[in-house]
């Protein structure tokens, strides 16, 4: 199999490298891998050829290679020092970790040809092992004369599975990586820089275990518990491995959470022995549920002097939004010795406006990131940036455990940064007491949640939306003969219909016209970015889809809006359909 291709030798060798250090970009049953042997190698003799097969790991513990004996299968010895510049060959063994932790490890020796850019997979899982990883067979990828091509070592193998996913998936993939010359520079490329990948893949599920599996089957929130809990699981895997990092005497950390939502990570780290306090504006119900050593506080932060953190040794700041350019600020005003980690989402500036963007050529996301990690080192903080594994599209955090400033140069830096709030946000008033903001009319988030789902718009509105919608999709469809649900429409040009007050009542309500027709999906079907009138479901329908056959179905509640509405009415009979007709 074979592909053409524009790219280099040496974008070639790039593709192969993001290749070996991100499979699971493309191996979905990979949570990672780690490269646990690599060095510069020369074949033994002038008449060298690959090997046919290649001895598998020995398993002692964690499976060790023996290096000799592969490096005698592979005819090639270890370059030592200057040799290595002239090396014509690289041999790398990684480990390749499965999303399910219960599941064996798959290990390949990667055999890279420099001069031939060849590059050749050999999988020496240990026998036994049964994985299902990666191919259990030899293949190897080859750029030759502008053509791309894979190979194997086995005549009959293109019914294989394995050989399929190298052809669909991993061919085309290298390809593109390989013709990508000019990738805009992202900020971080790297996932978990800052901490050791293999301890956070056997802590992670020691905790996800721990803690996650019962927090599913209790959570008592409208939000995702399969997303949020185990979305808090990593985070908090990530600060416990970041604080045990350089920490010899294995002191337990103190910390304040800050816009700490449902308390989740708090627990966690209290839990694994941190002591620290969690704080938001409103209280969530499965606060209750936590043991009483979980210290939540319901409380606004304003930012002042009175609202400092002197004893905290790190504040978090995970999707903590008005408050999110305020970390640094209240961390670096706090002492001297007080860290941060912040986990960026919605983009607000100092006054608890939002942020907009000034570079049309970079995302919102991508700029505001720039943003606070220039807020951050503005702020006296060796700012690291790193990529979270976790469900989230906003997972790249900003970690400040280091000044770039000596401690005797505090309280010059503390005076820059008031300097720089004023130069923002157009203060000049010198003289404020510590109980006064650093920002006059700085905007907090409001305690009480508000609906805003376009339910709460005026009945009278909606119903003349729902109705002005289901005429245009009719429009032009033969109503004479058989029951119609009208035409299907792209969900923009129904945009158009709307007035200018109607469109207001719904951005007000944060809402726009798909949520609403999605609030009457007994009447509209979207998918896809489509719409068109659904058709109504009957009582039998109605029951299949109650998950507990003892549940009461709510059927009859409801006048029928097809019965009341449609050209030709409802299509079913009064006693099947699971709504009430009536005049």
């Amino acid at each position: 199999m074979f592909i053409q291709t524009s790219m280099s030798p040496e974008l070639f060798w790039k593709s192969v490298n993001i290749l070996i250090t991100k499979f699971n970009v493309i191996n979905k049953r990979l949570w990672g891998c780690n490269t646990i042997f690599s060095c510069c190698c020369k074949p033994t003799n002038n008449m060298w050829e690959h090997p046919k097969t290649c001895t598998k790991l020995q398993v002692k513990g964690d499976p060790q290679p023996d290096i000799d004996l592969l490096f005698k299968e592979l005819q090639i010895e270890q370059c030592i020092g200057a040799e290595e510049v002239d090396a014509c060959a690289t041999v790398v063994i990684i480990e390749l970790l499965p999303k399910l932790y219960s599941q064996k490890k798959a290990y390949q020796l990667i055999l890279m040809e420099k001069g031939k850019e060849l590059v050749t997979f050999y999988d020496i899982t240990p026998e036994g092992y049964n994985q299902n990883l990666c191919p259990d067979f030899i293949y190897s990828l080859a750029l030759e004369n502008g053509i791309l091509s894979l190979k194997t070592n086995l005549d009959n193998v293109s019914n294989s599975k394995s050989y399929q996913w190298l052809v669909k998936q991993v061919l085309p993939q290298v390809v593109k990586w390989g013709e990508e010359e000019n990738v805009k520079k992202h900020m971080c490329t790297e996932s978990l820089s800052l901490i050791s990948t293999d301890d956070y893949y056997k802590k992670y599920n020691e905790l996800k275990l721990k803690y996650g599996k019962e927090m599913v089957e209790i959570w008592p929130e409208v939000t995702d518990p399969s997303k949020f809990v185990y979305e808090d699981v990593a985070i908090a895997t990530y600060l416990l491995l970041l604080w045990e990092n350089g920490n010899e005497e294995n002191k337990k950390k103190t910390f304040v959470d800050l816009g700490c939502g449902n308390g989740l990570l708090v627990y966690i780290l209290t839990k694994e022995g941190h002591t620290g306090v969690g704080i938001d504006v409103r209280k969530r119900q499965i606060w209750d549920m936590y043991p009483d050593d979980v210290k939540l506080e319901i409380k606004t932060i304003i930012p002042s002097d009175l609202n400092l953190f002197p004893e905290a040794d790190w504040l978090i700041g995970n999707h903590s939004d008005e408050l999110t350019p305020w970390i640094p600020v209240i961390a670096a005003r706090s002492s001297y010795k007080c860290n941060f980690f912040l986990l960026p989402c919605c983009a607000f500036n100092f006054d608890g406006s939002k942020y907009q963007r000034k570079d049309s050529s970079k995302s919102q996301y991508m700029e505001y990131l720039e943003y606070v990690k220039d807020l951050c080192e503005s702020c006296g903080f060796v700012t690291h940036v790193d990529r979270l594994k976790i469900p989230s599209t906003k997972r790249i955090c900003l970690v400040g455990q280091k000044r770039s400033h000596t401690e005797d140069m505090y309280l010059e830096y503390c005076n820059d940064i008031k300097k720089l709030i004023d130069n923002s946000c157009g203060c000049t008033d010198s003289k404020a007491s510590k109980s006064d903001p650093w920002v006059a009319d700085f905007k907090a988030r409001d305690p009480v949640e508000r609906i805003r789902n376009c339910t709460k718009i005026d009945k009278g509105t909606i119903e003349s939306m729902v109705n002005c919608i289901a005429n245009y999709l009719l429009q032009g469809c033969n109503l004479e003969t058989e029951w119609s649900c009208g035409r299907l429409v792209n969900l923009c040009e129904l945009i158009h219909l709307l007035n200018e007050d109607q469109l207001k009542a719904m951005k007000a309500e944060c809402g726009g016209l798909q949520t609403l027709l999605r609030n009457h999906h007994h009447i509209f079907k979207v998918q896809s970015g489509q719409v068109q009138l659904r058709y109504p479901k009957n009582i039998d329908e109605v029951s299949k889809n109650v998950s507990k056959p003892n549940k009461n179905i709510k059927v009859k509640r409801k006048s029928c809006w097809f019965y009341a509405h449609h050209p030709q009415g409802c299509p079913l009979i009064d006693s099947k359909c699971s709504y009430l007709h009536q005049k």
